[in-house]
């Protein structure tokens, strides 16, 4: 699955951890064929935990499968719940499973550590296990790429609704930044990767991988840290401005010692019901949600692409394709593509206080 990080070419690169995951404004069509490890994509299940180094782990930093299969019997009927020790990383896992057989969907499938989890733009995912929770969903929708349009942003919304049905003591310090991440007090706690795959005459596969930051902010900002200085730039030989990246955020700030499989039983209640009134209501269903939840709305806002900034101007809102609609000083632009990053214009205020709900 991802490191922090919506469809057209968004939804394909998507969304990744609070420090680390995809993208949604419209869907582009499957993703790189890459083969997955034999041991990884088709080794039978089994308690996430199992090892003997888990062992001495409290039991909140595991992934209990009967546990979870038992508590969303009710409200996930019909969905496979799968739940793994180590994988290379879900999302591949189960997209190689749509491309062989389309049916085979709705599955979710979490793993306590993903070896090749991917971001945004093919960045590699930060995360360790315990620390972070990571899973994918696979569902078959109805239509094509254009139907999926801000299926990212819904996915937002479910993501926010999910964690808010926990027992969060600021659970309006919940926000959204488009065109997929979660923020929690301005940092970035989730982030959202999706991909596409054909599933017939009619109906389009879509893969949901999400990863969330439950412990450990700090240590996740460093390994970002390492992982982008060790990285060559993007354009070899052209001077880019340096775009700080949104800070990690990691949800034990207003969760004391999260319980992993509560997390996910509560994010997956809320998800496969978004799929289900997505496949049939598309984003209109969820637009008034996330302008609701949008964290920058009214604030001054500089759209990268590339490293270089593309425009400033204040953040409005969506359209209803889920499009990001900005105003500036030339009128109204509306920004489409998933290859551009929002920051805020200006980071003088209150530390903590940007990204949170208003």
């Amino acid at each position: 699955m991802p490191k922090n990080e919506h469809p057209r070419s968004a939804e394909r690169r998507g969304t990744s951890l609070a420090a680390t995951i995809a993208a949604m404004n419209n869907a582009a069509p499957s993703s790189p064929n890459t083969a997955l490890d034999a041991t990884a994509a088709g080794s039978p299940e089994r308690p996430a935990g199992a090892g003997a180094a888990p062992l001495r782990e409290a039991a909140s930093r595991r992934l209990d499968g009967d546990q979870i299969r038992l508590r969303l019997a009710t409200s996930c009927r019909g969905w496979q719940i799968e739940v793994v020790d180590t994988t290379g990383s879900t999302n591949l896992d189960l997209l190689s499973r749509l491309r062989e057989n389309a049916s085979r969907a709705p599955v979710v499938r979490a793993a306590m550590q993903q070896t090749a989890g991917r971001g945004q733009r093919g960045r590699a995912w930060q995360s360790m296990p315990g620390d972070s929770l990571t899973f994918s969903l696979a569902y078959v929708m109805p239509g094509g790429p254009a139907e999926l349009a801000g299926l990212s942003l819904a996915t937002g919304v479910a993501v926010v609704e999910g964690l808010s049905d926990l027992p969060l003591s600021a659970p309006h310090a919940l926000g959204l930044k488009w065109p997929n991440d979660v923020l929690l007090r301005g940092g970035k706690l989730a982030g959202i990767l999706i991909e596409t795959v054909p599933a017939g005459p009619g109906r389009i596969g879509v893969v949901i991988g999400i990863g969330v930051n439950l412990r450990h902010a700090a240590e996740v900002a460093t390994r970002i840290d390492s992982a982008a200085a060790a990285s060559p730039p993007a354009d070899a030989g052209v001077a880019a401005a340096v775009v700080p990246a949104t800070p990690p955020a990691a949800l034990e700030s207003v969760l004391p010692e999260p319980d992993m499989s509560s997390v996910l039983i509560a994010l997956v209640k809320r998800l496969t019901a978004m799929l289900e009134r997505f496949a049939e209501h598309r984003f209109s269903a969820f637009r008034d949600d996330w302008e609701a939840m949008h964290a920058y709305s009214g604030a001054s806002i500089r759209v990268i692409e590339h490293g270089r900034d593309l425009l400033h101007g204040v953040a409005l809102g969506v359209d209803s394709q889920g499009c990001l609609r900005v105003a500036t000083d030339e009128g109204e632009r509306v920004i489409a593509s998933g290859e551009v990053s929002v920051r805020l214009l200006d980071t003088s205020g209150t530390p903590g206080t940007q990204g949170v709900r208003r």
